[in-house]
């Protein structure tokens, strides 16, 4: 696909002009927009190749709950822009979220209690529906108005068996660790030490729910049975004496300053100068020219007779040097190829391609695919191929063609079983892959 800044300026679906792009996530972007009546908001656009109706009906389960702790998708619908095709979801408005309140202070236990309530009833309500949200982070929780939500563009459906009960454990680690980055501004334990023991209940919904003892009915029923207790506020307290206790409150609302003394609109995101943002453009700058220098530097070597892969998977070289925290790639899902000669190869054999993805025993479980970029031009597929190779040579990443032609996927890992592929999945994204990274079934394709 083209790069996402040369979408600005669009309009989708007749409706909603793409007016600045506010930053982009594996194959998807978020775009600063409005619905006509001067509101500002954002919408996220996928590229959907293949799955656009699996996302369009995850959205179709979230308008259909109409939970006041997720937030609305107000449109949603699919869209081919140069022959590119998208799904896309417009978002409420929002005032905050949750990580940029933690970059400047810690919350109290009252404002603690208040985000833990608002986030379980979203999440219990999103698994008793058949759905898991995978991405309970301070970056997702977000102030609208006088309540707390969950963003919702995010949910996946609940697989069977172990797998969903994995999943669903996910969330509750998620939710434990917002917990306690709220009230401590740190991810673990082991960093927290200056801050334990933890006030009740959080002392034990943080451990517990971390390690996996507790799941979401245990922690509800921690949070109810010290709700039930007087709350007096600091405020009534030094004015006069108490004569008759505050009770909790029964409808969460925002925590004081929350919405009021961060607003941040989507206009007004991302503006300034950002040293550190500097800093990890110079370091991509260098990943690229050490990638051109693999890519261009070694002879490059035709595909052997007999290969499985639509294109030859690139030889891994030692890893550089890299900032701390990832940079977002601006371009979607695909893998690098590293001869002309299995450029070529691929191009001509189409869809031959994918009917050789049987293992040594001529079983077709093996044709499952990780997905984690995907591209229109095969030159961008190959420089995103050898960056990922020097970053991340585990994963193995590798250009793959459907077609012969565009889109060129940017797959990990090879052809391989479900189990495999939702494994090399997660393992992508704890390494710093794009959280929309997928795997998918090419048996039937």
């Amino acid at each position: 696909m083209n790069l996402w800044t040369e979408y600005e300026g669009r309009t989708i679906d007749g409706s909603y002009p793409l007016t600045r792009l506010l930053r982009s996530e594996g194959r998807s972007a978020f775009f600063s927009t409005s619905n006509g009546t001067g509101v500002a908001t954002v919408i996220r656009l996928i590229e959907s190749h293949f799955d656009g109706d699996e996302i369009l009906t995850r959205w179709r389960g979230v308008e259909a709950l109409n939970h006041p702790n997720l937030v609305k998708l107000k449109s949603f619908g699919h869209v081919v822009i140069d022959e590119t095709s998208l799904v896309y979801a417009v978002m409420e408005p929002v005032d905050a979220n949750l990580d940029e309140i933690l970059n400047e202070r810690r919350l109290t236990e009252q404002e603690t209690r208040e985000i833990a309530t608002s986030m379980l009833a979203g999440i219990e309500a999103l698994h008793s529906s058949g759905f898991v949200h995978e991405h309970v982070q301070p970056e997702n929780v977000l102030a609208v108005g006088e309540v707390i939500k969950l963003r919702s563009d995010c949910i996946r459906e609940t697989l069977e068996g172990e797998e969903g009960a994995a999943l669903k454990r996910k969330d509750v680690r998620g939710y434990a660790t917002v917990l306690l980055q709220s009230l401590t501004q740190q991810r673990t334990l082991e960093d927290a030490t200056r801050y334990l023991p933890l006030a009740a209940p959080f002392e034990q919904i943080v451990r517990k729910g971390m390690s996996g003892e507790w799941g979401f009915a245990e922690i509800n029923a921690a949070l109810n049975m010290t709700a039930a207790r007087p709350v007096i506020s600091a405020a009534v307290a030094a004015k006069a004496p108490v004569t008759q206790p505050v009770a909790a409150p029964v409808q969460p609302a925002v925590p004081p300053l929350v919405a009021a003394r961060i607003h941040v609109s989507p206009e007004d995101k991302g503006r300034g100068i950002n040293l550190r943002g500097i800093a990890y453009g110079v370091g991509t700058l260098l990943i690229l020219l050490l990638g051109w220098y693999f890519y261009y530097g070694y002879s490059r070597t035709p595909e052997s007779p007999g290969s499985n892969s639509a294109v030859q998977e690139p030889a891994a070289p030692a890893p550089a040097a890299q900032p701390s925290a990832p940079v977002t790639p601006k371009s979607s899902a695909a893998t690098v190829a590293r001869g002309a000669a299995a450029s070529s190869s691929a191009r001509a054999t189409g869809n031959a391609a994918a009917g050789a993805d049987q293992d040594a025993s001529g079983d077709s479980s093996g044709r499952w695919r990780v997905i984690a970029f995907t591209y229109n031009q095969e030159e961008q597929a190959r420089q995103k191929v050898v960056e990922i190779s020097l970053k991340h040579p585990d994963l193995k990443p590798s250009v793959f063609t459907l077609t012969g032609h565009a889109p060129f996927l940017v797959t990990l890992g090879g052809s391989m079983s479900k189990q495999e592929a939702f494994a090399v999945s997660g393992k992508a994204k704890r390494e710093g892959l794009p959280q929309d990274t997928y795997a998918q079934n090419y048996r039937y394709r």
